[in-house]
């Protein structure tokens, strides 16, 4: 009887949440008799123009939920069926800190923690080795990027290559492998928000990402959303799409695993649940905090002085970019990798927001674009004329990608008995991911922690290996191979 009770109480919760989002998509065209006719004839041009490939789907929302969305890609442009949706699992990168952000905040409303106390109060064992004051660190630093620490290896590995799973390998990286700026300027990197994680789990034994189920996704009945990976059929997530002027897509994949899934990129989400979360901050929803605390998250707490496409950044809060565009106070916070561009914003007074995203490499300022664009239709600003004017940014920047030359088949290492002596496992001193080189058919995988590709002979006698979310360059002389400053030995058999 009891799972019957929650069964049907959660349909109802679904159903009521349906209507509600249906009257509100309702109401806007009414508001807004010319938006989608502008706004999807203007993105169908640049579809067509550019003859891109891969999906966009963008959508607004207001402070009552879901405003307004619209999906396109190469199929839906001919009239055929894709299954690209408002509930197509998509990856959001690095807009994953504005949600960090807020779980350290709804942690410090619960008196969990204290976000002006210092690393050394939750984290003592990072230490870097004792020549940084950890004391002088607050956990408010690592959220807002002035805390000044920096660690390649750490940063690789939770973003890229993988690692134990542990915390304790990347607080031997960061105590070992750092760099530090004492000046507590804004320097914006994955590293606070990721540390930030791991105060979490020191101070509640639970992970950042069942914490963000707990405290964000479930509250907001964010159904479709998660930290991991795993959670959803690989085939269903919108791939990223590395695409070339003369061969089409290169390559097709999503190159996050549950280990990469980390506090400063690390969700996986919808549309429509999006649309949940963005309205929560629109409209301060005490649902998840009080209005005194909302306010530190859109609020800045440290000044920044940087242009990105037609945003002025002035400051940071505990996870957004506070910024102005067409003299309005817009909050962002973009996010990318290896071909996907995700946008989302809103505007605090206008009480509204966008969001959008794209994975064609080549057009990872088309979300912005047409944010902008949406934005000065809903302002009633001369949008057309300001899309003409901002519309070279993006052309600029998409044929610099367009125009990227990718290794061809003829490049490929073909297998041999003279190329078989590069086969084999090799290991690194400093505790990078180990890399292996393996033969598949006619030719050779190059493989560093969890990712792989082709590999390819170089001009420069070198090789060269496609990953996904990057490209290596490496030699191999002996039984030593350099990729970059670093050195791996092969290992005996």
């Amino acid at each position: 009887m009891k799972k019957l009770f929650w069964a049907i109480t959660i349909i109802l919760l679904m159903t009521n949440s349906s209507i509600a989002q249906t009257k509100n998509t309702s109401k806007f065209p009414k508001a807004h008799p010319q938006f989608s006719s502008k706004f999807e004839n203007q993105l169908k041009n640049i579809y067509k123009e550019n003859a891109l490939f891969g999906d966009f789907i963008f959508a607004m929302v207001d402070e009552n939920g879901l405003a307004y969305s619209f999906a396109i890609n190469r199929a839906i442009l001919t009239g055929k069926k894709s299954s690209l949706n408002n509930n197509s699992p998509i990856y959001i990168a690095s807009s994953t800190k504005s949600f960090t952000g807020t779980l350290l905040k709804i942690l410090e409303q619960k008196k969990v923690l204290n976000l002006n106390k210092s690393l050394n109060d939750y984290l003592p064992q990072l230490n870097y080795n004792d020549s940084i004051d950890t004391k002088k660190i607050t956990i408010k630093n690592l959220l807002n990027h002035t805390h000044g620490t920096f660690s390649t290896s750490m940063t690789w590995k939770t973003a890229f290559l993988g690692y134990s799973g542990k915390n304790e390998e990347l607080i031997n990286d960061l105590n070992t492998d750092f760099l530090f700026d004492p000046s507590a300027r804004f320097r914006y990197s994955n590293v606070g928000p990721i540390i930030a994680g791991m105060v979490v789990e020191n101070v509640n034994d639970k992970t950042w990402k069942d914490e963000m189920k707990d405290y964000i996704f479930t509250p907001l009945k964010m159904e479709n959303t998660s930290a991991y990976v795993s959670d959803y059929e690989l085939k269903d997530i919108r791939p990223s799409l590395t695409i070339s002027k003369d061969k089409g897509i290169i390559e097709k994949g999503f190159y996050k695993e549950d280990i990469t899934m980390h506090a400063s990129g690390g969700v996986i989400s919808t549309v429509n649940d999006l649309s949940k979360w963005l309205s929560a901050n629109i409209r301060e929803d005490s649902i998840l905090l009080n209005k005194n605390s909302w306010s530190e998250l859109h609020t800045s707490t440290t000044p920044q002085d940087k242009e990105y496409f037609t945003y002025h950044r002035l400051g940071y809060s505990l996870g957004w970019d506070i910024a102005e565009y067409q003299n309005e106070k817009i909050l962002t916070r973009f996010g990318g990798l290896a071909g996907i561009s995700f946008h989302i914003s809103f505007m605090p007074e206008k009480k509204i927001g966008v969001i959008a995203f794209s994975n064609d490499n080549r057009a990872y300022l088309l979300p912005h674009l047409m944010a902008d664009y949406a934005y000065n239709l809903i302002n009633a600003l001369p949008a057309d004329s300001i899309f003409k004017s901002e519309k070279p940014k993006f052309d600029d920047s998409f044929e610099r990608e367009n125009q990227i030359s990718y290794p061809n088949d003829s490049q490929i290492l073909s297998a041999s008995n003279e190329n078989d002596k590069i086969l084999g496992t090799y290991q690194n001193a400093e505790n990078w991911p180990t890399i292996s080189i393996d033969k598949k058919d006619n030719y050779y995988i190059f493989n560093w922690g969890i990712v792989n590709g082709k590999i390819y002979e170089t001009e420069e006698s070198g090789y060269s290996s496609n990953l996904g979310v990057l490209t290596r360059d490496f030699e191999i002389t002996n039984d030593t191979l350099l990729t970059g400053s670093l050195i791996y030995k092969k290992a005996k058999e």
